[in-house]
């Protein structure tokens, strides 16, 4: 089965085919009903449908058939029936719309300001020249009745009113056929599809005729507009269904299919929600309805406006909303007006007639503006809930980052603690195993001292290494982080391993923080391991903790590890160089000690390899 979304991209590059089919459909309509016109009718009539048949593929030549036909229709002094006139200005709507939808920008607008000159003369058609007549009282001014002055200017400002919707409307639909389609396919952006024409005046500004709904919101619309239909029907009985006496339904039918519609739409396409209700309020006030409970429709269509639509839209529902205050105004006034003969005794009226327009434009304005208000109010509030929750989001994806970044700088600090103890227990199990095995023959109890000092060095690295691996499972280590009173244990170690350490301390070192604590004992260990590794164990070593006072005149340690190397001769490799040494060791010393804010120096002193670290005081444990 094939499925509509499917079907409707294969008639895309047959979309050029609907206009010319409405001009033949609005051809054959005037040849069935059988209508007596003359010449002259019948070739404006002619005009307008091949304006409406061309507005796609040719859309200026369009633009100036529709005035060609307005213009011999008017010069036409024969009156014509109310169906001609009916085709007339559909003719006229649907031409101005896709002026708008196809034409470039200079013919687009162009057919904006046509669609200001075409509602009067229109009206005039309807009026003089056609069928209907507005009542005849009030002063006469240049043989014109003063009803049939307001009455022209009322028809003429609601059918601008009609065409610039259709304008609108048009206007949108070019905007969607230059923005790239992603959110699938619906039968109105079909119809905004260019079916092979070329894409006039494309527009960088990202705006869709059509919004994306998902299913409960779409099944939310449809059911809230089946409900408004529904209780339009119960309230709005008589206008609706004919009950007046009357018999057979009533343009209040279809005022009220329009309104319904409008608000099924209004979050889909608020500007084709907008366009419909005025059309159903044209259709209204043409057709003399009074005020009904369809009516609620604009103000849910203003409020749809402001919290849907985009900028063109949004300012469109507030430019209609003032706009609509003045028309429903004057319209309730003069129907007011006709209906108590207020118009006979116009020169003492006008006062009372003023006051009534003024109340009722201030309460149309202030209905119609709450409603654009609370449908902005409403887009304020969703925009701060979305920008809450993207601000939330990033919060939360920066503290991920965050902790990503701790949790990989403990694991480097881990892994350095990790070479700091397993590289110093085992320089000094391996210096102590390699001299139990040359004193084995003369002297034993050595070796009984060198597998104490053995056991006693795994014993500590392994308890080191208990604690590093707690600290990978856990937030906090399981045991007691090393500090400077540990320094003794490390260094007699060294001493059994076959190098003499000498150890000076100058100063008070208690008020050191237990970063810089720990960061000084790794230090210095790993300095005497390397002295131990790589350097002259024949000569002893030395290491000074030195209180001193910063650059910036703050407290620090300063501490200096020096070391015989071992004498450097033709025979020896090149791994034995001073360069060749440096491997994992000294940029472990050199980031622990910038970690902890200070520095550190190291490299060969004449015959002497000299570490030489400054530490910054901290905060104590």
């Amino acid at each position: 089965m094939l499925r509509p979304t499917r079907l409707l991209d294969r008639l895309v590059p047959f979309r050029w085919v609907l206009e010319p089919a409405l001009g033949l459909v609005l051809l054959g309509v005037w040849l069935l009903s059988g209508l007596a016109v003359d010449i002259e009718a019948a070739l404006a009539l002619v005009f307008y449908c091949a304006s409406v048949a061309l507005s796609r593929v040719l859309p200026a030549v369009s633009l100036c058939l529709i005035w060609a036909a307005v213009v011999v229709d008017v010069g036409n002094s024969g009156t014509q029936e109310a169906l001609f006139r009916v085709i007339a200005a559909l003719a006229v709507f649907l031409t101005t719309f896709g002026v708008a939808a196809h034409a470039g920008p200079v013919a687009r607008w162009f057919d904006f300001a046509s669609a200001f000159l075409l509602g009067p003369a229109v009206a005039y058609l309807f009026t003089v020249g056609g069928e209907l007549k507005f009542p005849q009282f009030g002063p006469v001014i240049a043989g014109y009745y003063t009803s049939q002055g307001v009455g022209l200017l009322l028809m003429s400002l609601l059918l601008i009113v009609a065409f610039v919707a259709g304008w609108f409307v048009g206007y949108l639909v070019a905007r969607q056929r230059a923005t790239p389609t992603t959110d699938g396919r619906s039968v109105l952006v079909w119809l905004a599809s260019s079916g092979g024409t070329r894409l006039a005046d494309p527009h960088t500004e990202s705006a869709g005729l059509v919004r994306r709904l998902t299913r409960p919101e779409l099944t939310f619309d449809i059911a809230g507009a089946a409900a408004f239909a529904f209780f339009c029907i119960v309230l709005d009985a008589v206008n609706v269904g004919g009950f007046d006496g009357s018999g057979g339904p009533r343009s209040g039918f279809l005022v009220m299919i329009g309104f319904a519609v409008a608000v099924a739409v209004r979050r889909m396409s608020p500007a084709v929600a907008l366009s419909l209700a005025w059309i159903s309020a044209i259709l209204q006030m043409t057709t003399g309805h009074n005020i009904q409970f369809s009516d609620v429709g604009v103000l849910i269509v203003l409020y749809a406006t402001a919290a849907y639509g985009d900028t063109i839209v949004r300012w469109s529902g507030l430019i209609s909303a003032g706009i609509g205050a003045v028309v429903a105004s004057l319209y309730l006034t003069l129907t007011s007006a006709v209906s108590q003969n207020y118009l006979d005794l116009l020169s003492s009226s006008i006062g009372q007639l003023t006051l009534q327009f003024a109340f009722l434009f201030v309460v149309s304005v202030t209905v119609l503006g709450l409603s654009w208000v609370l449908g902005l109010l409403m887009r304020t509030w969703r925009n701060a809930r979305v920008s809450r929750r993207a601000q939330v989001a990033a919060e939360f994806d920066r503290a991920r980052a965050v902790e990503d970044v701790v949790v990989e700088q403990e694991r480097t600090r881990i892994a350095r603690d990790m070479h700091d103890v397993v590289a110093h227990s085992l320089a000094v199990v391996i210096a102590q195993a390699d001299g139990a095995r040359y004193a084995r023959h003369s002297d034993p109890d050595t070796v009984d001292e060198a597998l104490k000092t053995i056991a006693s060095t795994a014993r500590s690295a392994l308890g080191d290494v208990r604690v590093l691996l707690a600290e990978l499972r856990h937030a906090q280590p399981e045991g007691p982080q090393p500090s400077l009173d540990d320094l003794e244990r490390t260094v007699d170690q060294i001493r059994a391993a076959g190098l003499d350490v000498t150890v000076e301390r100058v100063g008070d070192l208690g008020w050191l923080g237990s970063a810089q604590q720990i960061a000084a004992y790794r230090i210095v260990q790993e300095a005497l391991t390397n002295a131990l590794r790589h350097g002259d164990t024949a000569a002893s070593a030395s290491v000074v903790l030195a209180e001193v006072a910063s650059e910036n005149g703050g407290p620090g340690v300063v501490i200096t590890v020096r070391n015989t190397m071992k004498p450097i001769s033709i025979d020896t490799p090149s791994a034995g160089t001073a360069s060749a040494r440096v491997g994992h060791g000294l940029p472990g010393m050199r980031e622990r000690a910038t970690l902890a804010g200070g520095s550190l120096a190291a490299g060969p002193a004449g015959d002497l390899f000299v570490v030489s670290a400054f530490l910054p005081a901290g905060a104590a444990a």
